[in-house]
């Protein structure tokens, strides 16, 4: 995981050694559309120096549960899904002992991701075969039993079980698939500071470390004197972005003293949310459970920020890019661990 141009060039790195099946990559475009999968399948295997012969192939789509009828048409007329039962089923063809793929699930509806994904974690299994991919959803790393690199900007940030690696993230894209804001920090006496910030805790550190904050850790009001904030760190942001991810809507801050505050993103209202009740794993922190989202059951459908507006569309007229705001971080939801 990591930037998209340095985990395609690890892929590509493991791709050019002796005994590894490439990356089978579906050309993209107009006239590449109109390629005949045939011809492209050819194409791959002379690229990764195999003949694995027509019943070799008719196994492997068999295996992916890919319908010999896909292989006699054009590219076009294969579906994301079917796409990418043919990029696994070809490197498996290959039999190679070593399969790499770039983001093979990218664009597969859930249910048939989870099935494929699936199969081909018990085939490599059961074949002692190896795999090395990318992706960027967190849940296709389940299946890397060997390890998880992060790798952003050229650099290995981390690597180490799924679970280490997301639950203390040293890089952007763990923190983003997880759901929290990360800094870099420093505990010294007793406190942890960050940055030039007035935001700090209580810790039992010392040194360099990482800090998060999970984006619903915050409390967001237009009113600077809103009886909902509990402490004196009150600072004042800009949204310089809004965005949806997955059913939240969510806002980038940018403060306008950053000697007192920081920069985060935080949700602002998440639509699997039905009046103040929280929905859906992952947002048991939600509503009236002391999290610092201000939301409470008497909020509107989907707000998290009553001072925002008590209702979407009051939510949706106030906050654009360029609005100022008021926000409160819970700082007992601040997660400290060591840079070593």
């Amino acid at each position: 995981m990591g930037s998209p141009d340095s985990i395609t060039e690890v892929v590509l790195s493991a791709a050019a050694l002796a005994g590894v099946a490439p990356p089978p990559q579906i050309p993209t475009g107009f006239r590449s559309g109109r390629l005949r999968v045939r011809r492209w399948v050819r194409t791959y295997f002379r690229a990764a120096g195999a003949d694995p012969g027509e019943a070799a192939l008719a196994a492997a789509c068999t295996e992916f549960g890919l319908p010999p009828e896909a292989l006699r048409g054009r590219l076009s007329d294969l579906d994301a899904g079917a796409r990418a039962k043919l990029v696994l089923a070809l490197a498996w063809a290959t039999g190679a002992k070593w399969l790499t793929f770039i983001d093979p699930f990218a664009g597969v509806p859930g249910h048939i991701r989870t099935g494929l994904r699936a199969r081909l974690a018990d085939l490599a299994a059961a074949e002692g075969r190896g795999i090395v991919f990318s992706s960027d959803t967190l849940t296709d790393f389940i299946i890397a039993e060997a390890g998880v690199a992060d790798i952003e900007k050229g650099e290995l940030v981390a690597f180490g079980s799924l679970a280490s690696v997301v639950s203390e993230p040293r890089g952007s894209l763990p923190a983003e698939l997880t759901g929290v804001n990360i800094w870099s920090g420093l505990a010294r006496k007793g406190w942890l500071s960050i940055g030039h910030s007035a935001v700090r805790a209580r810790t039992e550190l010392d040194g360099k470390v990482f800090v998060t904050l999970p984006w619903r850790s915050a409390l967001v009001s237009l009113d600077e004197h809103d009886p909902a904030f509990t402490s004196a760190a009150v600072f004042e942001a800009i949204v310089v972005g809004l965005r949806d991810r997955g059913t939240a809507i969510q806002a980038k801050l940018s403060p306008v003293d950053t000697e007192m505050g920081l920069a985060l993103d935080v949700d602002l209202a998440d639509l699997a949310r039905l009046g103040g009740t929280s929905a859906g794993a992952g947002e048991d922190s939600a509503g009236d459970s002391g999290d610092g989202s201000g939301a409470d059951s008497g909020a509107g459908f989907g707000i998290l920020h009553p001072g925002l507006g008590a209702t979407l569309a009051q939510l949706r007229a106030a906050v654009r890019v360029g609005t100022h705001v008021f926000v409160e971080v819970d700082t007992s939801a601040l997660r400290a661990y060591s840079v070593e």
